[in-house]
């Protein structure tokens, strides 16, 4: 599989921006308190942000009382999103088989991975666009 660890843990860094601020506690949230919290690296934190900042999820705000916070609603903002958003479009099983092989057989080989890949992969993207992070947020308070 080739989707990265950045996109599970941005998944964690839009929850925990949004459970922070749905509970009154903060309008932004500092790179550091959230690095720090989630465990995540810093370097690997604002990457992160970057992404998520270009796709409209997040908003930052430079100076003493800046930071981070969400720029839509957390019942807007899909799994889906955040996939698209860290991932760019990158395929999900890596199909460059590179076979000596060659024929009517070792084609319908590749041919059969590929449409089973596909498959899903796309049946995991329809689960992520259905499910929101008010969803996780709601599931959270249970």
């Amino acid at each position: 599989m080739s989707y990265s660890l950045s996109f599970s843990k941005a998944i964690l860094v839009v929850i925990f921006i949004s459970d922070k601020i749905r509970q009154g506690q903060y309008e932004y949230l500092s790179t550091a308190t959230i690095a720090k919290l989630l465990n995540i690296p810093k370097p690997t934190l604002v990457k992160i942000m970057q992404s998520l900042s270009a796709d409209g999820i997040i908003e930052t705000k430079e100076g003493k009382l800046g930071g981070i916070r969400l720029a839509r609603d957390p019942a807007d903002i899909t799994l889906l999103d955040i996939l698209n958003c860290i991932e760019k479009g990158k395929p999900l099983f890596q199909t460059s088989f590179n076979l000596v092989a060659q024929g009517k057989r070792p084609d319908k080989a590749q041919t059969t991975l590929m449409d089973v890949f596909q498959s899903a992969e796309s049946n995991m993207k329809n689960t992520l666009a259905q499910k929101t992070i008010d969803d996780i947020l709601r599931e959270m308070s249970e």
